[in-house]
């Protein structure tokens, strides 16, 4: 059993994207925690959107250094062959590139992120009387769901999320379906059949 969720986990993508970006930023804020409370005494309690600002980078470099590990491990990690070969893949799915295409749709969505995540933690924390560091779980992990919802929407429609890659152009990186050849092989073939035979002309 173990093994067939390890392989579903390789295998579907929308699976383990989701799933190590939320464990990515769920860690993110459990190793952030303690870091975010210091930093808040040292700058003191006073400045509150300071330390939501603070807050927001530590998070964000604990959650691109847990993303970039678990990514490798559900997508490149190929111990029982679930996987294609390195030299199978186009370079879209090689590791720097495929993690760093989600990394770059994450960061699109950073302006939501921050309403929800730094904004509610000031928010929480000045107007509410929560503690910085429990505001700050709060409003983070109310942000990680809500970025997630709206980038699984988005992963589909611009093929991140898709198993495999069927189009490949220029430099390898675009995923999605080219059908330019095989609607010009199927014109082409279109107008042989149509094209009279020698029998035809003759009778003509």
């Amino acid at each position: 059993m173990p093994q067939r969720v390890f392989k579903l986990y390789q295998r579907k993508r929308v699976i383990n994207i989701n799933l190590n970006i939320l464990a990515a930023g769920f860690l993110a804020i459990a190793l952030a925690k303690f870091p975010v409370l210091l930093i808040g005494n040292w700058i003191g309690t006073e400045h509150k959107l300071l330390i939501a600002a603070a807050a927001y980078v530590v998070d964000t470099i604990f959650d691109v250094l847990v993303y970039y590990g678990l990514h490798w491990i559900a997508n490149h990690w190929n111990p029982n062959g679930h996987l294609p070969t390195k030299k199978e893949r186009p370079k879209s799915r090689r590791f720097i590139h495929d993690a760093t295409r989600i990394q770059a749709e994450r960061m699109a969505l950073v302006p939501i992120f921050i309403l929800i995540g730094p904004g509610g933690m000031w928010v929480l924390d000045k107007y509410y009387g929560i503690p910085h560091s429990w505001a700050f779980v709060i409003a983070f992990v109310s942000a990680i769901i809500t970025t997630r919802i709206i980038h699984t929407f988005w992963g589909y429609r611009s093929g991140t999320f898709k198993d495999t890659v069927d189009f490949v152009v220029d430099d390898d990186i675009q995923i999605g379906r080219d059908l330019t050849k095989e609607a010009e092989d199927a014109e082409q073939a279109a107008g042989v059949d149509q094209e009279p035979s020698s029998t035809d002309k003759a009778t003509l």
